[in-house]
């Protein structure tokens, strides 16, 4: 298969070019997975090495650099904004011990059992936020919560990432989705369709990673019946919606899945208590306490974001006050363009889920003075906590994102895609899927991997005669489930558990999960295209 590169603006492919190209991911990965060293520390020398190669061998001149390296700085304010506001409201529900009336109530809920906690507080929960609302709120809200039902900050991190990865496509009301409209000319309902179809078959996969993530064979022996209960259930939830209105398919799964987990799972033989196992103790420091009131912070934070987004004039008008920065267009010496921007990611200052966090953390506040739940000086610790927990996800985040948005204004990881698809031919469906997620290690975002390669992914298809839809489904589910092993993503779920530094730890675990899930994928389109099938 040959492209003309001078097309796209890029470099002729050559191996050699294409391992350069390669070089930042390389250098991130090795250093934080390999050496343990700290995100911040191995995202300042990838940039540097983006920065070079950019420059030197890709013709981004100072202002192609200079540009993408603040694009990034300004992309980060979105991020930290979530981070430092959710770790806020995090130490202000614990300081009210709101936390050990959760676990009591969701431990009597599952009969005790710690993985049907972990299965609907870190796979239902989270999907059920990023139906409405994305951008790490889910990896914020739920990640928390796990470790204050007692489980270990690793295990809540990487629980959380995987289970609300898979539902992105169809989640944030429908934003990656629609971008794969927008992008290429497929008709809505087919793409809705097998989108549905690959989505849900990630979200089995991923329930079979979060049970081996937890307890290896054990977990996945006990937990069999559970993931499939749940994986069916959400999965069907999704295709039925989605045949509907897509839009809300992640939020309708999620709910769906929190109801079954809550009260029917629990009910499973497999899962009720032996007829002599002795009556749950009660914690007398919970005695009495209500679990509405220990869980208002996040009802209020779950109707403040559904007011928001759903209800329609409301967004509209909030949307309306926007802040951003201007950028000029930028172009390679190869020809590389990025368009000129009034206002570059501009953050919508009154509905970014940042605002909607602090605006929460407030009701929520109100709410526990109210009842006598905040004890003497709560907002004082609660922010130097916050302040202790976040620092080190800062500078992370700060380093990540500047190296990631230069590879991308700089045509990087453009060349990288381009270099996969040239390289595998008529294999191309097996590692389709490792496009997307190679778009979604770099920007941290399932939509942003879609806006990067939609349009490759459908040329690709087209050169081949092979079913574009089915080749976007797998870019969709690749771009979503890579949300778990992204720097940026590890970095939110490291600075809301209090594991700043031990980003590549995080990574560690996830790589491996993401490879598998990829393959996957890649294998079911594969074989959905060997038969025929999406033409």
């Amino acid at each position: 298969m040959g492209i003309d590169m001078t097309q796209v603006g890029l470099p002729d492919l050559s191996i050699l070019t294409w391992g350069l190209a390669a070089l930042p991911v390389i250098v991130v990965l090795t250093l934080m997975m390999g050496f343990k060293m700290s995100g911040a520390r191995a995202g300042v020398i990838a940039w540097l090495v983006a920065l070079a190669v950019a420059y030197f061998t890709f013709g981004g001149g100072i202002e192609v650099v200079a540009s993408g390296t603040a694009k990034g700085l300004w992309t980060t304010i979105f991020v930290l904004f979530i981070i430092w506001s959710s770790m806020y409201m995090y130490n202000i529900v614990d300081l009210t011990g709101s936390f050990k009336v959760i676990a009591a109530t969701f431990t009597k809920l599952t009969n005790g059992n710690k993985m049907l906690q972990l299965l609907i507080l870190g796979w239902a929960f989270p999907t059920f936020v990023q139906g409405v609302c994305g951008f790490g709120v889910p990896v914020a809200v739920a990640t928390p919560l796990l470790i204050g039902l007692g489980f270990s900050p690793i295990t809540a991190v990487v629980t959380t990432l995987l289970g609300h990865s898979w539902g992105i496509t169809f989640g944030s009301l429908g934003a990656s989705y629609s971008v794969l409209l927008s992008l290429s000319p497929v008709e809505a309902a087919p793409m809705a369709f097998w989108g549905s179809i690959f989505i849900a078959f990630g979200g089995v996969i991923t329930g079979f990673c979060i049970l081996h993530n937890y307890g290896k064979g054990a977990a996945l022996r006990e937990g069999t019946v559970a993931v499939l209960f749940l994986s069916i259930v959400m999965g069907l939830a999704l295709i039925a919606t989605c045949f509907v209105s897509p839009n809300v398919g992640c939020f309708v799964a999620g709910g769906v899945g929190l109801i079954a987990g809550s009260f029917v799972l629990p009910k499973f033989k497999a899962y009720r208590p032996a007829a002599d196992a002795p009556p749950l103790k009660e914690d007398p420091e919970v005695a009495g306490k209500s679990f509405i009131d220990a869980f208002s912070a996040y009802i209020i934070l779950i109707v403040v974001v559904f007011a928001v987004y759903l209800i329609a004039p409301v967004k509209t008008f909030l949307d309306q006050f926007q802040l951003g920065l201007p950028f000029m267009e930028t172009v390679t010496s190869f020809g590389y363009a990025q368009e000129a921007a009034a206002k570059y990611s501009a953050l919508k200052i009154l509905t970014t889920p940042g605002t909607l966090i602090v605006v929460s953390c407030i009701l929520a506040a109100a709410y526990y003075k109210s009842k006598g739940f905040l004890p003497q000086g709560a907002f004082k610790t609660a922010w130097e906590r916050t302040l202790n927990q976040s620092l080190g996800a800062t500078a992370t985040i700060i380093s990540m994102t500047m190296m990631a948005v230069l590879m991308t204004a700089s045509g990087l990881t453009t060349y990288l895609a381009y270099g996969i698809a040239v390289a595998t031919g008529s294999l191309f469906p097996l590692l389709s899927p490792f496009i997307g997620i190679l778009g979604g290690f770099v920007t941290s975002s399932g939509t942003s991997s879609n806006i990067l390669f939609t349009g490759l992914q459908y040329e690709v298809a087209t050169i081949l005669s092979i079913s574009a839809t089915i080749i976007l489904a797998a870019q969709t589910t690749g771009s979503s489930l890579s949300n778990s092993f992204s720097p940026g993503n590890a970095a939110l779920g490291a600075g809301v558990s209090g594991l700043s530094g031990q980003e590549g730890e995080i990574l560690k675990v996830t790589l491996v999960y993401n490879i598998v899930q990829g393959l996957l994928v890649g294998i079911l389109a594969f074989a959905l295209i060997g038969l025929g099938m999406g033409l």
